[in-house]
């Protein structure tokens, strides 16, 4: 098994991560996993108040049900995956799931290697623009590089790049948060 000297910031995400990791080694479906948990964050991220979605869900399990079968058909999810689901369910952390969505992709980076970038854009993103921003971050950072985008129309124009816990925020709705910020006395940097 992996060395679990990795952590996130909230120890429950960690014990989801660790145990969905190590059904995923012993069934030896890693790859799949991965892909289906990249489907699974955006189907729910997609989803308007998301929050308030899955915060219901965790408060009334049996209002989530059928939400979990819905998603285990619509994309298709391997077995092991719906179980997670409904485990979560169950335990009421239903509402944590982008969270360990999140922290199982930087989980794998961490043994693989493999830099995950994770980019939220407000207009189209090109595989063109996907290969170009790809290239950028091979010659900074090196290695192998892997981008995650979804489109997100609340950012106005402009990009969010998240890698780790570090995020270059270059949105037009950030820009003028900071601006606001400004006009009531605070400082402004561009």
């Amino acid at each position: 098994m992996a060395d679990w000297n990795f952590r996130v910031g909230n120890s429950i995400v960690n014990k989801y991560v660790k145990s969905l990791y190590e059904v995923s080694v012993s069934y030896g479906i890693e790859k799949i996993v991965v892909a289906q948990l990249k489907s699974l964050k955006n189907c729910v991220l997609s989803l308007d108040n998301h929050e308030k979605i899955l915060e219901k869900f965790s408060l009334v399990p049996k209002y989530g049900e059928d939400f979990i079968e819905q998603l285990k058909v619509e994309l298709k999810l391997l077995k092991e995956v719906g179980n997670f689901l409904a485990l979560l369910l169950k335990n009421k952390r239903l509402s944590l799931i982008v969270e360990i969505c999140d922290a199982y992709f930087l989980f794998i980076d961490t043994i693989k290697g493999k830099k995950i970038f994770f980019i939220t854009h407000a207009a189209e993103f090109s595989a063109a623009d996907k290969k170009q921003l790809i290239g950028n971050f091979c010659k900074v950072f090196g290695g192998k590089i892997e981008c995650i985008s979804r489109k997100d129309l609340s950012l106005i124009g402009g990009i969010k790049i998240q890698f780790r816990s570090k995020i270059l925020d270059y949105s037009i709705k950030s820009r003028l948060a900071r601006l606001r910020q400004a006009i009531k006395g605070g400082s402004y940097e561009d």
